[in-house]
């Protein structure tokens, strides 16, 4: 489990890298520095989060997850509220603390997953799904979909979807409950014009490619002109302009500049983060650990799956940004966040499998534990797996 700590601490320091740079050649002609040393700036300061995160033991979070839950909610009422919430291009979803610009509900997507994964560990297995962590969750949820962020608002759920599938909840009841959330959100994208005319637009993007389609043609267009090999990291971008290439485009510059072999590169590093959640969470030592596990990997997974989906045009816009890579101060420090709270995970299961062997029979359980041994049940038990 070694090995998967630095592993996992090297690929998400590498793909940060990789977006200093994609950064700063997205916007050094319009903005020069300036871009690039926010970048900087919030790099270090994902650092410090990390560094901070993956020294506390994940029980601690037991005791502080209301006080982070009811903090974040906090803030996504406070960014509706004129005056207070900074308002760019028709969505409210930012605070100005001075230094950076916050995104409440970036935070709200690792809360949900403590807050959820906290209430999963105090059930017993087979038992049904718990209605007031869900109902807390899904204020998270209709929270940031006021906002509005779509996008946002899905990967929460999927953190929450996680998180309980990990849980020994009733099979029965998850797979209900996640039909009527996918049917939930299929309505919710309906209602709105704006979320409709992104899903005809991605069925078709040249038949608009003037009007609504004219990102992802250009996104196409700057990963064809990239070929095999790239025009050079730092180049510019130059072979296409496409809208929002610093955030949730950014995938289409890495395709440009990096070419197909770098673009199979960064695919690559992110499937390598989604097999080390993966084992922390089958390795972790309580419902618990294995609930927030399995919750923040599934969060990071599916947020990149949709911006390089969306980036190829092989998913629908759902304006998300990439973990570790595209520019955003709350991106950056929720991911590190995150790869501390795994890292931290993983290692507190290694040594409990090193004290396991010196500890007698007469030693008191882990509250937290559902089997003897100390290690959490497999989920696959209850899943018919």
């Amino acid at each position: 489990m070694t090995g998967v700590r630095a592993n996992l601490l090297f690929v998400s320091l590498g793909l940060s890298l990789l977006g200093v740079v994609m950064v700063y050649s997205a916007t050094y002609r319009f903005v020069g520095t300036a871009a690039l040393e926010d970048r900087i700036l919030h790099l270090v300061l994902g650092l410090a989060v990390f560094a901070v995160v993956s020294r506390v033991r994940y029980t601690v979070w037991r005791r502080y997850a209301t006080v982070l839950y009811v903090g974040v909610l906090v803030g996504l009422v406070l960014v509706l509220v004129p005056g207070i919430g900074l308002e760019v291009n028709g969505s409210r979803r930012w605070l100005d603390v001075g230094f950076m610009n916050l995104q409440p509900s970036e935070f709200a997507k690792v809360a949900g997953v403590v807050y959820l994964s906290c209430a999963l560990a105090r059930l017993k297995p087979g038992s049904g799904l718990p209605l007031k962590p869900l109902a807390a969750v899904g204020l998270l949820f209709g929270l940031v979909l006021i906002e509005p962020d779509f996008g946002t608002s899905v990967i929460l759920l999927s953190g929450a979807a996680g998180a309980l599938w990990a849980s020994e909840v009733r099979t029965r009841d998850l797979l209900l409950t996640g039909a009527g959330a996918v049917a939930a959100l299929a309505v919710v994208m309906v209602l709105a014009p704006y979320r409709r005319e992104r899903f005809m637009t991605f069925l078709d993007p040249l038949a608009v490619a003037d009007t609504t389609g004219y990102q992802n043609v250009q996104a196409m267009i700057a990963m064809k002109a990239g070929g095999i090999f790239g025009s050079g990291a730092g180049s510019g971008g130059r072979g296409a302009i496409v809208p929002e290439i610093n955030t949730d485009m950014i995938f289409a510059l890495v395709g440009e500049e990096l070419g197909l072999l770098g673009m199979v590169g960064v695919i690559a590093a992110f499937c390598f983060l989604a097999l080390c959640g993966v084992k922390i969470a089958l390795e972790a030592p309580s419902v618990m650990a294995r609930c927030v596990a399995a919750g923040l990997t599934t969060m990071l997974t599916l947020q990149a799956v949709f911006n390089m989906g969306a980036a190829m045009v092989v998913l629908p816009l759902a304006g998300m940004t990439l973990p570790f890579v595209s520019y955003g101060g709350s991106s950056l420090l929720v991911c590190f966040a995150a790869v501390g709270i795994l890292y931290r995970i993983s290692e507190d299961s290694e040594r409990a499998r090193e004290i396991k062997p010196r500890q007698k029979s007469k030693a008191a359980p882990d509250p937290d534990s559902r089997r003897r041994n100390g290690r959490a049940r497999d989920p696959r038990a209850l899943r018919g797996l």
